[in-house]
């Protein structure tokens, strides 16, 4: 049967439907291919993150990882041991400084090497060794200083410190007035001084050899 005029041309709903459907279709299966299929092509090119196989988490890792921050730790230490050896050479030598000295000698030791004294060491009438005031003292590594104004000399040495007065037989030893057994002399310039109190006033040890007149000044140091 013919159409009946002005209907030709006309879609039923069916018709107008169906581009839509296949266009929507068509969107979804790309949307699928993009965020699904992508992600399984990711997951095929990689451990998924967090899962046993990331290497973030596998125990290779972590050792690896420990133990190159380990190595960083100790190397850094010994570099810094190094250089705290270096420091420690550079420092002198701790030893115990030791003076000899004879009655009647101007030669004198110093951990065995040998110096010329100004003035030989002498005895008073009493016995009281005297021994050159600045040299003694220069030796066992105290500070030597002398006052003209006053006729005093004296050593300071650590927290020690001895004070005497050339011609006076009372002396200030560590803060503590104490007597001499024989007065300080000039002699030719030279300031003698009895060295047994003067020497144990530093902290030094002394001891006396009667069979070779000579006398030994050993003081320890840290």
């Amino acid at each position: 049967m013919p159409d009946a005029p002005g209907r030709r041309g006309r879609r039923g709903p069916v018709s107008v439907l169906l581009p839509l459907i296949s266009i929507l279709l068509f969107s979804a299966v790309v949307v699928y291919i993009i965020f699904v299929g992508g992600g399984r092509e990711v997951e095929a090119s990689g451990p998924l993150p967090g899962s046993s196989e990331d290497p973030l988490v596998t125990k290779s890792y972590v050792e690896s990882y420990v133990n190159a921050r380990i190595q960083e730790v100790q190397k850094k230490f010994e570099e810094e041991l190094a250089e705290l050896k270096k420091k420690i050479s550079e420092l002198p030598a701790a030893q115990a400084k030791q003076v000899i000295l004879a009655i009647g000698s101007t030669t004198a030791y110093v951990n065995g090497v040998p110096h010329v004294l100004p003035v030989a060491p002498y005895q008073e009438p009493n016995g009281t060794s005297m021994v050159p005031f600045r040299f003694v003292g220069e030796a066992l590594g105290a500070k030597v200083d002398y006052k003209g104004e006053t006729s005093t000399v004296s050593y300071t040495l650590g927290s020690s410190s001895v004070i005497l007065k050339i011609g006076s037989r009372k002396a200030v030893i560590n803060g503590t007035e104490r007597d001499l057994p024989a007065a300080p002399r000039l002699v030719g310039g030279t300031t003698m001084v009895p060295l047994r109190v003067v020497s144990e006033g530093l902290g030094a040890q002394v001891r006396w050899y009667e069979a070779t007149r000579s006398i030994t000044i050993t003081l320890a140091t840290l």
